[in-house]
């Protein structure tokens, strides 16, 4: 693999290299200019090729007058999304009692967690922001896309904000910028989940599970699957995880989601989402069961994106549509957990 001179930027960047590849290309004052024109000198021809034909970029490119650099920026951009992902990965699986970004001076007297999770009554919130003392971080991304955590984050701020209910978070590894540089891309969804019938919830006896399978091929996942599973404690366990294609040629791990519903009081007294990172041999083991089942919690490197607890809100719980609300944006783009709690 080539070493990308461009990489160390991206890395730290807000943005995408999708929105900025091409505008530094046109920049030749850019600071990232010359590393940008070298790293597309030296990718190798035969991926690149590959690359074209894979994913029709011919068809993209016709408003470009230098079509062979429009091409080769393509590639560089999923070089370099590739590139950023597999440091994350390698961040938030390194083995160490205080990963970055927390190891970052600004933050090196942050209290943190076991599972490096931190309370963001810790940051300046105003503005749906995490600053402190003028460097501003983000939550993680929970999937391969640089947004994917975009939605998650506006339901967890609007719930700690407006709600006053406390959360902890797991920052970005890789993201610490200064407040003045700090322009964040806004995107326009809305992803909303409306409550079950929690009546019937409350009567649960059995486990009630289920399990949807992705027909798109070009998408990561390949099933999604999901247990109530009641407890002796008048609680009822919620566990859902999307699971990644094992043909998949990329980072595999899932989106893993879980909540503590209490019978009594019907509402949530714990939630938490996390990313699960597996093996090709793990994954292979894992797909071989349900999520209900203990040995498909049994696999995979599990990393905490976000919690919350009642006994850190004086024993508020969270309601119904709270829940729906965090539920259905940390499962942003998957329509079957959406079409579920609709």
């Amino acid at each position: 693999m080539i070493e990308l001179k461009s990489l160390k930027f991206f890395c730290g960047s807000l943005m995408d290299p999708i929105f900025e590849v091409f505008e530094i290309l046109d920049n030749n004052e850019h600071q990232e200019y010359k590393n940008v024109l070298s790293d597309i000198k030296s990718l190798e021809p035969d991926a690149l090729e590959g690359f074209i034909n894979k994913y029709h970029i011919n068809e993209m490119i016709g408003s470009h007058e230098d079509k062979e650099t429009a091409r080769k920026a393509h590639f560089l951009v999923h070089v370099l999304q590739n590139e950023i992902n597999e440091q994350r990965k390698s961040k938030l699986t390194e083995i160490n009692k205080r990963q970055a970004p927390y190891d970052f001076s600004n933050l090196i007297e942050v209290e943190i967690n076991d599972n490096q999770l931190v309370k963001m009554d810790v940051f300046n919130l105003s503005h749906y922001n995490l600053m402190l003392n003028e460097m501003v971080y983000i939550i993680c991304p929970i999937t391969e896309g640089s947004n994917s955590s975009y939605w998650l984050s506006q339901a967890i701020f609007k719930q700690q904000i407006e709600k006053k209910l406390n959360f902890k978070i797991r920052l970005d590894p890789l993201k610490e910028i200064h407040k003045d540089q700090y322009n964040p891309m806004m995107y326009k969804m809305h992803v909303h989940g409306k409550p079950l019938d929690w009546d019937k919830l409350k009567n649960l006896r059995f486990d009630d599970f289920g399990q949807w399978f992705n027909e798109k091929d070009y998408d990561k996942a390949g099933f999604t699957d999901y247990v109530w599973s009641p407890k002796k404690d008048n609680t009822i366990h919620f566990t859902c995880e999307e699971v990644p294609k094992l043909e998949y040629n990329g980072i595999q791990s899932s989106r893993y989601f879980h909540a503590i519903f209490d019978k009594n009081s019907g509402k949530i007294n714990h939630c938490d989402g996390a990313i699960r990172f597996y093996t090709d041999d793990e994954l292979a083991n894992r797909i071989k069961f349900q999520v209900k089942d203990p040995e498909a919690r049994k696999v995979g490197k599990r990393v905490k994106i976000f919690q919350f607890d009642s006994k850190d809100n004086n024993d508020i719980e969270l309601g119904q549509s709270e829940f729906c609300d965090l539920a259905v944006n940390f499962f942003v783009w998957n329509n079957d957990v959406i079409n579920y709690f609709n």
